[in-house]
């Protein structure tokens, strides 16, 4: 049933008179015989008596109006609860990104885009390769990840230098390179985060078979059985910044990255407030996060 043919009922009803109703809701009165018509058809009934006093109720009209108003009521609440729901989505930005983003990046763009927009709120999630799952079904607006996965939606920030993760006392000299080919007889450890699937992409697009310990630990763990010896490994910069075990890091003697992007589809139809921020964390200046460490 439409809701707006029975509030032109009850406003009819408090004129008194189809004429009056009309240029009051601005029909005509053809118009709205019309829809009143179309009402009482619909429902097989004869709602409204019509004569030179106007409009009257009948008895079956008087039985269902406290229903109507009631309907009418309830379509109010609908409509104005529809429209704080969207004034509340409008103003929260749903975002998940890889850990080694949250602890460096993340922090200073969501502080600083709130600054500017201070009503805008975060709903923020931590996640490896459940986060292409998440945005595909609409749980959040935005991930901040790699292109483990290759998508068309990706869209590229920066490059994340890949390190050498070695022992303190690795026989390797200040400045100089780890040669690639010598994970072949290196022990060699795997994270289980998103960087062993690209760990695996970059040893096999340059032709190289590791020493594997059969050993998927992640990241810190990781780092910390390479101090003690266990084997070595290759992380991103990002995920070695704030490292407080005793490891050796060192550039690689051929250079390898991952590329860190955002995951969002700006033909989605986000909210103005997420099209923002996507603008505002494409023009973010992430060259300090390249370089947040001095390799010794």
């Amino acid at each position: 049933m439409d809701v707006n043919k029975i509030k032109i009922f009850i406003q009819a009803v408090e004129s008194g008179s189809l004429l009056a109703a009309a240029e009051k809701l601005g029909y005509t009165q053809a118009g709205l015989t019309h829809i009143m018509k179309a009402l009482e058809r619909e429902l097989g009934l004869v709602l409204l008596q019509r004569g030179k006093f106007g409009v009257r109720l009948t008895k079956e009209g008087s039985r269902l109006m406290p229903l109507f108003r009631e309907l009418v009521a309830v379509q109010d609440r609908i409509d104005a609860e529809a429209q704080m729901i969207v004034k509340q989505k409008a103003s929260v930005i749903r975002l998940a990104a890889v850990a080694s983003v949250i602890r460096t990046c993340l922090p200073d763009i969501l502080m600083a885009f709130q600054k500017e927009n201070p009503s805008v709120s975060f709903e923020i999630k931590e996640g490896d390769e459940r986060m292409y799952q998440w945005f595909d079904q609409g749980d959040v607006d935005i991930c901040i990840t790699s292109n483990i996965f290759r998508r068309d939606e990706f869209q590229p920030l920066f490059k994340d230098e890949f390190l050498a993760v070695l022992p303190a006392d690795y026989p390797i000299g200040d400045g100089e390179k780890y040669p690639l080919q010598r994970i072949e007889e290196d022990p060699f450890l795997y994270s289980t985060c998103v960087n062993d699937v690209e760990v695996e992409k970059l040893l096999k697009h340059c032709g190289i078979h590791p020493k594997k310990q059969n050993t998927y630990v992640e990241d810190n763990s990781l780092v910390s059985m390479v101090a003690r010896g266990f084997g070595v490994s290759l992380l991103p910069r990002l995920v070695l910044v704030n490292c407080h075990e005793k490891v050796r890091l060192a550039p690689l003697d051929r250079a390898c990255y991952r590329n860190v992007g955002i995951l969002c589809d700006e033909e989605r139809g986000d909210s103005p407030t997420v099209k923002k921020f996507i603008h505002f964390i494409k023009n973010w200046d992430y060259t300090p996060y390249q370089k947040s460490f001095i390799i010794k």
